[in-house]
């Protein structure tokens, strides 16, 4: 299979996305975890 800089370019833009998920999700997640933290005292 032959591979271009189109692909690279599409793999690029999908692992920004995801990236950007991740850190949003990881960026969000003190605050959900300090509500849950009470209950796994």
């Amino acid at each position: 299979m032959k591979y271009n800089w189109k692909d690279l370019l599409v793999d690029a833009a999908i692992m920004a996305v995801v990236l950007g998920f991740l850190a949003l999700i990881i960026g969000s997640f003190p605050v959900t975890f300090s509500k849950f933290l009470p209950f796994l005292k």
